[in-house]
């Protein structure tokens, strides 16, 4: 015979409760408790009580009353945009991107910082303790609003330790960072691949909330890919899942930055692309005046200028520049039939840092991704492109990582 949940397992439960409720509220608002009832699965009873408690801490506004249908008339309850806020940061090598986002995942705030913090892991958690000090007080946010802090990175980033294990763009390795980074700041703080917050903000406000299986790939000086299967942003063994770019597309090819040769980032990315095109003028035996400052932040700035004159470029006429993003699209639809073979999506979300991934690279993409899927797996599969506005957004995909906590899984007691 089974004894009582032990007090720890009925507090858990009642989180349990809680987070599903509010969730439920955040997706279907205006919604009655009554309907809350019958969504969740819970008794009327425990609905009001715990929704009770969601109005009393500020989380929930009761707007009014619902149409009659006989009796009483029910209350509806709406999510309360400002009765919480979430932080989130973009840590790139020679600036970092911070914003303030309520609980529909507005950005309210923005703050854009230089830094010189590549090759500086031994500075990391002071550099972002001062850009989310000087983040909070510019804002205006109170603090005690405040439900936890998100930081994207790129590379590969343990998540459930809040360790980066590999980020070769800021030249870190093995650098604890998510309980440093708490006990200083007296918050939560969560920390993940910049992709993975990306997919993360897609599956709670974007595209995917509408899937429970999709990818998010995500173009720009590097390559990424988040993975949402049965609904969870899946991670793999050791939290590296989703290095989409390092799969390898050219055995014995260019030489990428993680030391391998030949990885898919050397052939799509900004400088793979800038790539294509030296190697398309050599052969023509035209001069290729574009050069990279060799200054670190500054090849990174120069990169993004590069790619942006090349597509003006491919726009204007340049038929190797067209060539160059179409050779790109290629190796990239090659990639996405073999991982669509392997995982059945639903639907691909398509992003990165300029409207070159739709007008330049998707025709040659969608063309050789649907000419290589088995059967009739493409039938169905969805194309949506979503160019990003700017790095803010992948500062609002860290942020997204606290709300996803906070409207997903259990809240802590």
């Amino acid at each position: 015979m089974q004894g009582k949940a032990a007090p720890a397992d009925r507090k858990l439960i009642r989180a349990i409760n809680q987070n599903s409720l509010l969730n439920l509220i955040r997706r279907n608002a205006p919604i009655s408790r009554p309907q809350l009832a019958e969504l969740s699965g819970l008794s009327l009873a425990t609905v009001i009580g715990l929704t009770g408690e969601l109005v009393k801490r500020n989380f929930v506004l009761e707007r009014g009353p619902a149409e009659s249908t006989g009796g009483r008339k029910a209350t509806l309850l709406d999510l309360h945009p400002e009765g919480g806020f979430a932080l989130g940061l973009m840590v790139r090598g020679f600036e970092n991107i911070g914003v303030v986002v309520n609980l529909r995942g507005d950005v309210v705030f923005a703050l854009h910082r230089d830094s010189s913090i590549k090759h500086q892991s031994a500075q990391a958690v002071e550099q972002i303790v001062e850009m989310t000090n000087d983040l909070l007080s510019q804002s205006g946010v109170d603090k005690d609003l405040v439900i936890g802090l998100g930081c994207a990175l790129s590379g590969y980033i343990d998540a459930k330790s809040g360790i980066c294990v590999d980020s070769w763009n800021l030249d870190w390795h093995n650098v604890e960072l998510a309980e440093p980074l708490s006990q200083r700041l007296g918050l939560p703080v969560v920390i993940d691949n910049d992709v993975s917050c990306i997919t993360t903000y897609e599956k709670l406000f974007g595209w995917g909330s509408n899937y429970e299986n999709f990818f998010t790939v995500v173009l720009g000086r590097g390559v990424g890919l988040g993975l949402v299967l049965n609904g969870v942003l899946y991670r793999g063994a050791t939290g590296g899942a989703g290095e989409f770019g390092h799969m390898v597309a050219v055995p014995g090819g260019r030489r990428c930055e993680c030391g391998k040769r030949g990885c898919l980032e050397e052939y799509i990315s900004f400088r793979g692309i800038i790539a294509n095109y030296r190697e398309l003028n050599y052969k023509e035996n035209i001069p290729f005046n574009m050069t990279l400052n060799s200054a670190s932040d500054q090849a990174v700035r120069s990169e993004e200028r590069m790619i942006h004159e090349l597509f003006e470029q491919a726009s204007g006429g340049d038929e190797l520049a067209a060539q160059a993003f179409q050779h790109s699209g290629e190796l990239m639809g090659i990639a996405l039939a073999n991982l669509v073979n392997v995982l059945n999506p639903e639907c691909i979300v398509l992003t990165g840092e300029g409207a070159f991934v739709e007008q330049a690279m998707f025709q040659s993409m969608e063309a050789v991704l649907r000419q290589n899927l088995f059967s009739q797996l493409g039938k169905d599969l969805r194309l949506l492109v979503e160019p990003l506005v700017g790095y803010e957004s992948w500062a609002r995909g860290a942020a997204a990582l606290v709300l996803h906590r906070f409207f997903v899984l259990p809240a802590h007691p």
